[in-house]
């Protein structure tokens, strides 16, 4: 099934060496930069964490480190590899809750880290996204880690897993004339319509679901992740606020252009 239906897929015969061979020729200053970036809602990549370093410590036995060297520079090691990075840091609507996020140059397979940290409590968790581990190599596989930063007092809980958005439906707005609507129809599926007002005033809209996860970071903060396996296979990530009704996030995946792994932003309103 999973592979007739992809078989109509215009990237299905996209080989692993293909997508690795993509992804190694985007530069930075490509790959950082998308059809939803540096929107109205996009907030500036932050400094705050210049100088400071992170021990992180999964309860899988996973490990990181991240030293952030400057404001899009990170060093980082998993224990195996150990490298520098661009990164971008996002500060949430929520005071002390970071989403930083990058790509791994030079990853065989490629593979991007999203990490939301809460330096309230030291909860972090860990998203590491890959291709070519799929039937699709074009398609984003992912593991989530969760844990706590060396140095907090164990709180006795961490991020998890949620049903609680379950049932709603937000339309957010990451640019001008450009709403996409998310329904967040099951613990593990979503469906989003995207409607987009062309200069002459003509609606044009198209709608698909897609497999999905909840985590709750606090009460009305979550993540909220998805891999676009009806469309081109990327990864898209939020951290949503949803008593403010913001969010931040990044999109990473490649298709025929090339590797992306760009911020995005966004004002939301209950639908």
């Amino acid at each position: 099934m999973y592979k007739d239906y992809h078989s109509h897929r215009y990237w299905s015969n996209m080989s692993v060496e293909d997508v690795q061979k993509i992804v190694d020729k985007t530069p930075v200053e490509v790959y950082t930069h998308g059809t939803y970036s540096h929107g109205t809602y996009m907030p500036e990549d932050s400094s705050d964490l210049v100088g400071k370093h992170f021990d992180m410590v999964f309860d899988d036995g996973y490990q990181l480190t991240y030293d952030f060297l400057e404001t899009n520079k990170v060093c980082w090691s998993d224990g195996t590899t150990t490298q520098e990075d661009y990164v971008q840091v996002f500060e949430s609507s929520v005071k002390n809750v970071y989403l930083f996020f990058h790509h791994c140059k030079g990853s065989v397979p490629p593979t991007g880290h999203m990490i939301v940290m809460d330096l309230d409590n030291g909860l972090v968790t860990a998203t590491i996204a890959s291709m070519c581990k799929t039937p699709l190599p074009i398609d984003v596989s992912r593991n989530f880690h969760f844990g706590l930063i060396k140095g907090y007092e164990d709180p006795g809980y961490r991020h998890s897993f949620t049903e609680d958005l379950v049932g709603k439906a937000i339309n957010w707005t990451y640019r001008e004339n450009t709403v996409i609507k998310h329904i967040y129809t099951s613990s593990l599926y979503y469906t989003t319509t995207l409607y987009r007002t062309a200069p002459d005033g003509t609606v044009t809209s198209w709608a698909a679901s897609n497999m999905a996860d909840y985590i709750k970071v606090r009460d009305g903060l979550y993540i909220f992740t998805l891999v676009e396996e009806r469309q081109a296979g990327v990864q898209l990530f939020f951290l949503m606020d949803l008593y403010k009704l913001h969010d931040v996030g990044c999109w990473y995946g490649a298709n025929v252009g090339g590797l992306r792994c760009y911020g995005v932003g966004a004002r939301g309103k209950w639908s």
